[in-house]
């Protein structure tokens, strides 16, 4: 008897257990096991059917009641695992979106720093009158921002009605921008990023100039039909002031993830050339006369003086030289002013043919040219008059239908005595010199002797 007792405890408080200690799975083992049993003990024991029948229900009322009971007494852990289950499933899903805004926020930051840099770099261009120094400025932001292999920068004669380059070439690669780029180096020694043209160059220049627009990579096909391109991803970009195009600038192998912005510095750095190269024509026109091309008087007379302070610091020479027509007024009455005018131009370019590139060539007034002689003594200012004097005197003249003869007088003045003191006097020195010259005859030279300082 006891051991029906123990053995139906026991068993009863398996029922009641499994719900407590045993999982989802153990439960459902328990559940299919009394069916397995009942059905074997009746299959088995020759007791009464309806009290087997009686024992399995009881049985499935304590498994039943005990899981009941079981969720009664954990409802408050069942409705909080609940909640921390849902929570985590929102913690992860905020977790993956804010690691997905860190990404966009980190890409976001990353081109706003490029922006910020750019924007720099656009304000130092700005900040500068000089073409090459913003050339330069442009490649130091291309490689640190972009990708690249080459940039290189050509300038035209404006005034030629065909595509002409002059010798300025720069060409530089991504290379030289890396690690201590030093930029006023190149300032100084410009020859170091002269760069060289090529046949393919010439092809894109003309079809560029053909058709005013800049030369993007799928152009590329239809320049040079069945030949290739080396460098894939060229861009080709005029500059141009009135519809003249004075420059063209030329980026090979150039890759970039933002597009957009790469084409904004580059219309931009093509901007900023446009307005240097409208600063030096006004500073030009600021500068130079009108009709002859040579410098104004204000700018002789203000490089004179600091000419002479820079001689006075190294002692060096230096010398003035004061040139005339010879009986201008006669072009004018006999010729007319149209004529006059052709003659003083063409004998400030032949002043000009007969001087080093050094000295310093300017319209003093009316048919007066005065001309600044760096680092000459007398003797060989003389030596250059007299070959102005003699080109000029052999030179045949043609203004219009007229062929005509000019001769020039020249007077000369040179920084190398005691009292020569300033600017004013060297030019008056000049100019009495002139005078002797034309009391003399005229087509001369004639120097004006000071005596020299004590010794």
């Amino acid at each position: 008897m006891w051991k029906y007792l123990i053995l139906n405890a026991l068993w009863f408080s398996i029922l009641f257990l499994v719900h407590f200690v045993g999982s989802t799975k153990d439960r459902r083992i328990v559940f299919i096991s009394i069916f397995a049993l009942a059905a074997y003990l009746a299959a088995r024991t020759p007791i009464d059917p309806f009290a087997w029948m009686y024992y399995v229900l009881f049985s499935f009322l304590v498994f039943y009641g005990a899981g009941q009971f079981r969720e009664w007494a954990f409802a408050g852990a069942t409705i909080l695992e609940d909640e921390i289950d849902m929570a985590s499933r929102e913690y992860g899903h905020a977790r993956h979106l804010l690691s997905e805004k860190s990404l966009e926020a980190e890409i976001l930051e990353k081109r706003a720093a490029e922006i910020s840099g750019l924007y720099d770099k656009v304000k130092e261009m700005s900040r500068s009158l000089d073409a090459i120094e913003v050339f330069l400025i442009f490649g130091e932001a291309l490689a640190e921002y972009f990708e690249f292999q080459t940039m290189k920068l050509v300038s035209f004669d404006e005034e030629s009605l065909g595509m002409i380059p002059t010798d300025e070439v720069y060409e530089l690669s991504s290379k030289d921008f890396l690690g201590l780029f030093d930029r006023k180096y190149l300032l100084k020694n410009r020859e170091k990023a002269r760069g060289t043209l090529f046949p393919g160059d010439t092809k894109i220049f003309n079809h560029i100039f053909k058709t005013q627009r800049p030369v993007e990579t799928e152009d590329l096909h239809d320049i040079f039909q069945a030949q290739l391109m080396q460098n894939q991803n060229l861009v080709a970009y005029p500059m141009s002031v009135h519809k003249k195009i004075f420059g063209i600038v030329m980026l090979a192998g150039l890759r970039s993830e933002n597009k957009r912005l790469l084409r904004i510095l580059i219309e931009r750095f093509v901007s900023e050339m446009e307005r240097v190269r409208l600063y030096e024509r006004v500073e030009t026109l600021a500068i130079t006369d009108g009709l002859t091309g040579v410098y104004v008087r204000r700018h002789l007379l203000d490089r004179l003086t600091g000419e002479l302070d820079r001689s006075r610091r190294f002692g060096f020479k230096l010398s003035f030289l004061m040139i005339d027509i010879d009986f201008f007024k006669r072009f004018n009455d006999s010729y007319g002013h149209l004529v006059g005018d052709a003659v003083l131009k063409q004998v400030a370019e032949a002043i000009k043919s007969s001087v080093r590139e050094v000295d310093l060539v300017g319209r003093y007034g009316g048919e007066e040219f005065g001309v600044l002689l760096i680092e000459t003594d007398e003797n060989l200012a003389f030596l250059v008059a007299e070959r102005i004097r003699r080109t000029i005197e052999e030179k045949a003249f043609k203004a219009y239908d007229e062929k005509l003869k000019v001769t020039v007088s020249i007077g000369c003045s040179t920084y190398s005595y005691y009292e020569v003191l300033d600017a004013t006097m060297i030019v008056e020195t000049a100019d009495s010199a002139l005078y002797q010259a034309k009391r003399q005859g005229r087509n001369r030279v004639c120097l004006y002797n000071l005596p020299k300082a004590p010794p």
